[in-house]
């Protein structure tokens, strides 16, 4: 599988490898996907990569084969501009990691077993509030948020076109509210009034793979996971749930 831009697949990888420390990619006739948990059962990710996003993609049957993504995400921090990545299999269920830019370089990843991969579930939840959001402008908003607390509480009234978003500690406060009005929401939905809590730490990690995604859509509601979902380049998608951040 060769991907024409090595950077994406850098700050896609690091995003992932501060959610989840083990996964199992799966390669069929329709593309590359993830689906595992974290260890805290607190998030999920879900990445689907098109085999039509691929420079190259050849796959004779489906293929599993897991990472470490704390090594991964080592290995990828190597990529230069302009690097090209080729991902391949080898003996052991192995995978190859190589950059093909000024040169060839060649990194060889052990397979890692992991259990319980068929037991992650679909979720099909139902949320009643949506919003599209430049994700450089959501990733500044945690920034922001995170001075001051370790908790993000989302807040959204049905009719309005606001979006609230604050943080709290015990020495101070802060509010931010995204609108149509000024551009920073880019569609926004709100069905019925719904506030949550989420873990900003989680949300600061996840939101690692801004600089890459070409839009994000942020999809929430009383006591349910938020839902995170990262376009990347020529139809994939990096999806995230996180649960609600209990009192």
């Amino acid at each position: 599988m060769k991907f024409s831009n090595a950077s994406i697949w850098r700050y896609v990888v690091a995003s992932i490898s501060k959610i989840i420390e083990e996964g199992v990619f799966k390669a069929d006739s329709t593309g590359l996907k993830l689906r595992a948990l974290d260890s805290t059962n607190t998030a999920l990710v879900d990445l689907f990569i098109p085999k039509e996003a691929f420079l190259e993609y050849e796959v004779g049957a489906e293929e599993r084969f897991g990472v470490n993504f704390e090594d991964f995400a080592k290995i990828m921090r190597l990529a230069s501009k302009g690097d090209e990545l080729l991902l391949e299999t080898i003996e052991g269920g192995r995978l190859g990691v190589s950059f093909h830019g000024h040169g060839t370089r060649t990194f060889i990843l052990p397979n890692i077993e992991v259990s319980g991969v068929e037991e992650v579930p679909e979720l099909s939840l139902e949320f009643p509030v949506a919003a599209k959001i430049q994700p450089a402008v959501f990733e500044d908003v945690l920034e922001e948020l995170q001075v001051v607390g370790d908790v993000v509480s989302l807040e959204s009234e049905a009719g309005s076109s606001k979006l609230g978003l604050s943080s709290a500690s015990d020495i101070a406060e802060a509010r931010v509210e995204l609108s149509l009005e000024d551009g920073s929401l880019l569609e926004y939905t709100v069905n019925s009034d719904s506030k949550e809590r989420y873990s900003i730490e989680y949300l600061a990690e996840i939101a690692r793979v801004s600089p890459v995604a070409e839009g994000l859509t942020l999809s929430y509601g009383s006591n349910i996971p938020l839902k995170l979902v990262f376009d990347i380049s020529q139809g994939g998608r990096l999806t995230f749930y996180v649960s609600p951040r209990l009192e």
